[in-house]
């Protein structure tokens, strides 16, 4: 009997249980498999400990043009695979908010995609989170811009760049080649605010007066340990943005380095004249 009963009880708990799922939404649905424990056991998205700001650090920062830097490492050399953002506070240095989705691809086959998420994220441990949450392109776009729009970083009726912020980049790859090639392939138009943006090599380049090639150099010249799995885009983002907390510690004013053109978006200006080409 005590048997039965408990059977009728995990019966209901599942009844329960399937009843949410039906009354979710596509959104809601991913933000429940975001907070799945196996995915939460791998992404810890509290920033809070690991990308903690001490007091010494605000002594010799410097105004800065903007109030909020976007950090962003996209991961996926045929079509973007994961699209992580920190959002951090260019006052307090400290980290806002993230955004993290895993970004299924639109043109590849289903065969092609298992044995390049094997390749790559099998090696990291990852990959069944990816499969399990990754979603398209396009989807995460709209998510992100809820998103950005809950933070007042931007609204609909803006037609060029943030409110008040800007994206920080490790190179120039991420907003000027892949995202509007990904938009291409989405078959979506470039989202506006992806029109200006701070490389954090020519910042870096121009405030040191030494060049890095890339973030595990940048680190390194910084004495900064690496932190998680290299290739892995939230913990690359981290580690940059631990790389922009250190220059801002240190009085480097984080300045717009490129720029589209609105005429023709394929143009881009660089605006700083010493730069990493």
């Amino acid at each position: 009997m005590l048997v039965r009963k408990q059977v009728m009880r995990n019966l209901n708990q599942l009844c329960n249980v399937c009843d949410l799922f039906d009354g979710m939404s596509e959104r809601d649905w991913n933000l429940f498999i975001m907070d799945d424990p196996a995915h939460l056991e791998i992404f810890n998205h509290d920033c809070s400990k690991e990308l903690r700001v001490a007091a010494a650090d605000l002594e010799r920062k410097k105004s800065q043009e903007f109030n909020f830097f976007l950090v962003i490492d996209l991961e996926g050399k045929v079509e973007i695979l994961e699209f992580p953002i920190l959002i951090v506070d260019a006052k307090t240095m400290e980290v806002v908010d993230l955004f993290h989705r895993f970004v299924r691809p639109t043109k590849m086959s289903e065969q092609a995609i298992n044995k390049y998420i094997e390749g790559k994220y099998g090696e990291l441990g990852v990959d069944r989170v990816w499969h399990d949450t990754a979603i398209p392109f396009k989807q995460v776009v709209e998510e992100f811009e809820v998103w950005l729009a809950e933070h007042d970083l931007w609204d609909k009726d803006t037609d060029w760049g943030l409110n008040d912020a800007a994206f920080v980049t490790c190179g120039n790859w991420d907003i000027k080649t892949k995202i509007p090639e990904q938009c291409v392939v989405s078959n979506i138009n470039l989202p506006p605010y992806f029109m200006e943006w701070i490389n954090l090599k020519d910042v870096y380049l121009n405030f040191y007066g030494r060049e890095a090639r890339g973030m595990v150099s940048m680190m390194r010249q910084c004495g900064i340990k690496l932190m998680g799995s290299h290739h892995l885009g939230i913990d690359d983002t981290k580690n940059i943005t631990r790389v922009v907390q250190r220059m801002l510690s240190e009085g480097a004013v984080l300045k717009l380095t490129a720029r589209r053109s609105k005429s023709n978006m394929r143009n881009v200006e660089f605006l700083f004249k010493n730069r990493i080409k």
